[in-house]
């Protein structure tokens, strides 16, 4: 037979394990440096491999990595921990930047770069002009009416 003690023990263990269980996920981020850090900035762009890559000169400051566990492992997560530590280094942005998302772990790395020059002229919009009001709705057809046909297993019911 256990004592009250014990009981009041076992009782606040249990209790520290099930709080413990509720927030289990985390976010770790790794930096491999290959130029001195610069100053803190904010706004850093995310480059993914697939996208096209920034028509501004760079220069690469570091391999930057972000691991997310538990509840913490969505794409969202290690991007946003990606970037917050890429600002911490004094990038711009990071480039070349992949994500990988398992069921309980998330992976993201890039390259943390600071832009060096003036980018190109931004572009002009290439959305259409206004008109003076809508087109006219297409014409609307009649849609065709199903013939209604026995079917060829069907036995024969005096029609």
């Amino acid at each position: 037979m256990m004592s009250a003690v014990s009981r009041w023990g076992m009782f606040v263990a249990l209790a520290t394990m099930g709080i413990g269980a509720i927030g289990c996920g985390h976010t770790e981020t790794h930096a491999a440096m290959l130029r001195e850090p610069q100053a803190r900035t904010s706004g850093v762009e995310l480059y993914l491999s697939d996208q096209p890559q920034p028509e501004r000169p760079y220069s690469e400051i570091a391999f930057v990595q972000a691991v997310g566990f538990g509840t913490e492992a969505t794409p969202e997560d290690v991007a946003k921990a990606l970037t917050t530590r890429a600002s911490m280094l004094g990038c711009d942005a990071v480039v070349r930047a992949f994500l990988d998302v398992g069921y309980s772990r998330a992976h993201a790395a890039g390259v943390c770069v600071k832009y060096v020059g003036e980018g190109p002229a931004v572009a002009q919009s290439k959305l259409p002009t206004a008109r003076d009001g809508n087109p006219p709705p297409p014409a609307i057809r009649s849609s065709p009416t199903p013939k209604l046909e026995p079917l060829p297993s069907a036995p024969h019911q005096g029609r």
